[in-house]
């Protein structure tokens, strides 16, 4: 048995059902256990472990400020900075979404024999992301701190961003996961979609550089709300606009429905077709 297979004591044979029965409690240990296996499993084998998740965007966020501002002369303030306060909620998103989508392929002998709530494993891929993501975050206070910049209290508005976002992957994960397992050319869809989604997204830019006649366009990318939310908390302690803000919550409520009905409908048939 697979090594995924070990990491879920409450496992009991049986046919998909519904979860009622299974205490919340269970559910929670359930989920630990899964997000500390794929944590495991993504470094196994690998001398550095965690810090290639900070070494890779740090080379990103060097090529790039030397592109912009050593060949390029973009005189935007603080770039290197305004790049990696953005970076780290869309390095969240990429790695959930494309890491969630070979999850019940990559666990095909558990998901086909033994019964266990499968939302958990794409849950336990936006779960083990957080991690990285919170760590991520440690490291750039403490980059602040060296900089330095004033903490102040509207830093606490990065929770909500956040749950919006985790809102969001939920739904995103839940639906791709299901959905690669039947139709495998998803994977590569995604890969492509999300390579030109990073360009419209306000990571390597702020809006403020964007043409004001275009700026409404950001108003239904959820992803640029959140990024330039971020940006703005924590470099110009502003607060992101309501209408932005409402539509990245709408946005983000509707991926979790529409995941959860995917799920739902699809879910039920994945020991037959894994």
């Amino acid at each position: 048995m697979t090594e995924a297979a070990s990491c879920t004591p409450t496992a009991r044979r049986a046919p998909e059902r519904s979860d009622d029965g299974i205490r919340w409690r269970q559910l929670w240990e359930l989920l630990g256990i899964l997000t500390i296996s794929q944590l495991k499993a993504r470094y196994r084998r690998s001398f550095l472990g965690f810090l290639w998740s900070l070494i890779v965007p740090l080379f990103q966020i060097v090529v790039i400020g030397f592109v912009f501002q050593g060949l390029l002369q973009h005189n935007i303030p603080n770039y290197t900075i305004q790049f990696l306060v953005a970076l780290l909620p869309w390095t969240f998103f990429n790695d959930t979404v494309l890491g969630s989508c070979p999850t019940y392929l990559r666990f095909r002998d558990v998901v086909k024999k033994i019964y266990f709530p499968r939302w958990s494993l794409p849950i336990s891929i936006v779960t083990s992301s957080l991690v990285h993501f919170l760590l991520s975050m440690v490291i750039l206070f403490a980059v602040f701190l060296i900089i330095p910049v004033d903490f102040d209290p509207i830093f606490l508005f990065l929770i909500p961003l956040t749950l919006i976002e985790i809102v969001m992957l939920s739904g995103l994960a839940l639906g791709f996961s299901v959905l690669h397992t039947y139709y495998q050319d998803v994977e590569y869809a995604l890969g492509a979609l999300i390579r030109m989604f990073f360009f419209v997204t306000p990571v390597m830019y702020p809006t403020s550089e964007i043409p004001e006649g275009y700026r409404y366009v950001f108003l239904f990318n959820p992803m640029a709300t959140i990024c330039e939310g971020f940006r703005g908390v924590l470099l110009r302690q502003e607060l992101p606009l309501p209408e932005h803000l409402t539509v990245a919550t709408v946005f983000s409520i509707i991926c979790l429905v529409v995941g959860i009905v995917i799920y739902r409908r699809m879910s039920p048939q994945l020991p037959e077709v894994l």
